[in-house]
């Protein structure tokens, strides 16, 4: 009788169990499937749909006294999930439909609030109401299958960057980590002190928003090659991107890139430095890699539109290679990410997780050094 150890998904970890078992047989049963991108494309009717499913993720948010019932914040996020993968394909925003799981002992007000949410995130967006399903489930969660149309676009997936291209992260980068990490330590503080009551977050940790306008004019300004969001943080983009591509990424970094709000939680609590904080995840911002020889066409648009932006380094050819240039050093890069199945995964507990991205070193020196 064989006793040999049967493999289990935490063995592999999500991006190995995508690559190695779901993505194959999707290509077996579709052979024009584009499984892989943040979304896929699928022609109809003249149009080219962008097309992608998210789980509702349970905000951060909610592990802060004030904000453990906030679920609004629940309702809304589960929109931003797989609204910001149709921003990442440079789509118009068409409709989406759900998929809600919810306990027969949930209070009636409870699904009031966090469909509230849903559905306020869905008209501010620019979606339409495809509807969804209501059953019973083990716990309130939200299953999201979203589509947004190209409308003459490029379609916009992950591979697609070259040798010598720019890339740049649309949107901040870092801000709503160091908005939680202060919220945390305020609400910490006053604890201790017992004298005052946990306070409110702000609307950046409750309501998060994800780039759609942002990249839909980008995309029809055809300025973008390939991109990413940033669900599993920047850098897990990046290397999204450069898998994808067959490429690697040079880093530019400076401290000007830093917000005032990273500065000020990675003096004020424990992180391995400010860049864990400005390439962690929860700012639903987007890896873009933009034509080499159109970076000033690039550059023009965002500042006549008002767009945020960074400038993060460049596309080299050396396949999955990412280093940094930081004060005149070049530093070899750990692609801290979310991943789940594994220990360090968001889903495997939120203390572990945060531990892993907030307390690696991300840049260390080179080995040659």
């Amino acid at each position: 009788m064989s006793t040999s150890k049967k493999v289990t998904l935490g063995d592999l970890g999500e991006f190995r169990v995508l690559r190695e078992v779901v993505l194959p047989l999707a290509r077996s049963a579709d052979r024009l499937t584009q499984a892989g991108d943040d979304c896929v494309f699928i022609e109809a009717g003249g149009d080219t749909l962008a097309v992608t499913a998210d789980v509702g993720p349970r905000p951060i948010i909610r592990s802060l006294a004030a904000h453990r019932d906030d679920w609004e914040a629940s309702g809304w996020l589960a929109v931003v999930a797989t609204a910001s993968d149709v921003a990442s394909a440079g789509a118009k925003p068409l409709l989406l439909a759900n998929c809600v799981d919810a306990p027969a002992d949930l209070e009636v007000d409870v699904l009031a609030r966090f469909m509230r949410g849903y559905f306020s995130a869905m008209t501010e967006f620019g979606f339409r109401n495809g509807g969804g399903d209501l059953r019973q489930g083990p716990m309130l969660a939200a299953r999201v299958f979203g589509v947004g149309v190209l409308d003459g676009a490029r379609r916009i997936g992950r591979n697609g960057a070259r040798a010598g291209d720019r890339l740049v992260v649309v949107g901040p980068a870092g801000s709503f980590m160091a908005h939680y990490l202060l919220a945390s330590e305020r609400e910490r503080q006053l604890g201790v002190a017992g004298t005052a009551p946990a306070e409110a977050a702000p609307d950046a940790l409750r309501f998060p928003r994800p780039q759609l306008g942002a990249m839909r004019l980008l995309a029809e300004r055809d300025l973008v090659l390939a991109a990413s969001d940033t669900s599993d943080g920047l850098l897990g983009a990046i290397e999204n991107i450069a898998s994808a591509s067959g490429c690697g990424f040079t880093l530019e970094l400076d401290g000007a890139l830093l917000s005032q709000e990273v500065k000020d939680a990675a003096a004020s609590t424990t992180v391995a430095s400010p860049w864990n904080l400005f390439f962690a995840w929860g700012d639903w911002s987007v890896a873009a890699v933009v034509d080499g020889t159109r970076v000033a066409d690039f550059e023009r648009c965002c500042r006549e539109n008002e767009i945020d932006w960074r400038p993060l380094g460049w596309v080299v050819p050396e396949s999955g290679g990412l280093t940094a240039t930081l004060g005149g050093r070049t530093l070899d890069v750990t692609p801290v990410r979310n991943e789940n199945f594994l220990v360090r995964g968001f889903n495997a507990g939120l203390e572990g997780h945060l531990g892993y991205i907030l307390n690696t070193p991300i840049l260390t020196s080179r080995s040659a050094e």
